[in-house]
Formats: C-alpha cells, structure tokens, sequence
C-alpha cells in the first residue's frame, strides 16, 4: 500500500517537473526586441492654401535590436505609426482641438492607413519595405477643405522637423490652463501641455 503511494506521488513530481521545465525552456527561447520609434516630417510651411496638400512621410528601420541575442534582426512586420487630426477651435470647457479628418481628403502615395477609434481624428499608418530592406516608409497627403488652424498629433513618433510653429497653439488658451492642449476625439478629451509635448505639429489654411 505504501508503495503505491509512493510511487503515485513519483509520478506527480515527475509531471510537474515536465511541466516547469517546458514553461522555463518557452520563456528562455522568447526574444525580446526593443523597437524603434518613427522618424516623421511633414511639409514644412507654417501656412497652406487650399490648393496645396501637406506630405507626411513617416520611415523606421527595417531592423530591430534582439536584446536576447544581444544583435539587431530584420523585423519581418513592423508596428504601424499612429496619429491624429485636429481642428484648433475657441476653448470649449477643456478642451481647444476638435477631430477634423473630415476637412481634408486623404491621398495615399505609400503605405496603407486604417481608421482609429475616433475614425474622424485617429490615422494608423502601416508602412511599406523599401527595395534595399533597410527601412520601412509611408507617405500620405492632406488636401485641405476648409480654412483653419491645425494640429497633427502623433503618439510615438519623433517629429523631425526643426520648427513645428507652436506659436499658432498660443492662440486658442483653456481659461485657467492657458498651457493646455484639449484634445477632442469624437465625445473624448484627452490632454497633454504643449510645452513638454513634442509630439504636435500646427499649421495654418488660409
């Protein structure tokens, strides 16, 4: 009797060893990749007409660092660049941009997009490998529809350009919080200050 028990509780360690060891050899093979953030420019004018079409070219190296292998490797799909459209507008309680997608037409040159959750504000942009593999791009234009003020607001990316003319922001001040930018998306405020955020870039329709 005894030896049946011991043999059973045998058989229950030696399971739950297999198990363990399984579950250690799947983590020790899972690679850890450190990505990379996008590098964006965008037409560099401060001031667009209604015949013009502002470019955002967006480009991410096709290779991402293996902190497993302690080497880079070719990344077979890359995430995609997420960004937003904006109206400025006179402050609204809290908020002082509204989703504008809707005042401009949309012209794709590489890459695709999708619609975010706020399909009137949100842009997700899923870039194409160039021929030498050594970067992924997009491109898409914004042909204006209507006159105004603007804001690109990205959430990851890096804006290249040297001026993004914040001066235009400065115009349109939350009472109370004259160094806060209210982002409208469809119903939902979301906020970030404008001086600490390098993710925004403004520009004019006249």
């Amino acid at each position: 009797m005894k030896q049946r028990i011991l043999i059973k509780r045998l058989w229950k360690l030696l399971i739950i060893s297999t198990f363990l060891m399984a579950f250690q050899c799947e983590d020790e093979n899972q690679e850890i990749l450190k990505y990379n953030d996008y590098k964006v420019n965008i037409s560099p004018a401060s001031s667009f007409s209604l015949n013009d079409t502002i470019w955002i070219e967006g480009i991410i190296s096709s290779q991402v660092y293996n902190l497993s292998l302690n080497d880079s490797v070719f990344l077979e799909s890359p995430n995609g660049d997420y960004f937003s459209i904006y109206k400025m507008i006179e402050p609204e309680g809290t908020s002082n941009c509204i989703d504008a997608m809707n005042k401009f037409k949309l012209i794709l040159d590489k890459g695709d997009y999708s619609l975010g959750r706020c399909k009137n504000a949100d842009l997700y942009m899923s870039p194409a490998l160039e021929k030498d593999k050594l970067l992924y791009t997009y491109r898409i234009g914004l042909e204006p529809l209507l006159i105004g003020d603007y804001a690109l607001s990205w959430r990851n990316a890096i804006i290249q350009n040297a001026n993004r003319h914040k001066n235009i922001i400065k115009n349109y001040p939350i009472q109370n919080s004259p160094y806060l930018l209210g982002f409208n998306s469809c119903g939902d405020i979301s906020w970030r200050f404008f001086d600490d955020s390098e993710g925004e870039y403004y520009f004019k329709v006249e």
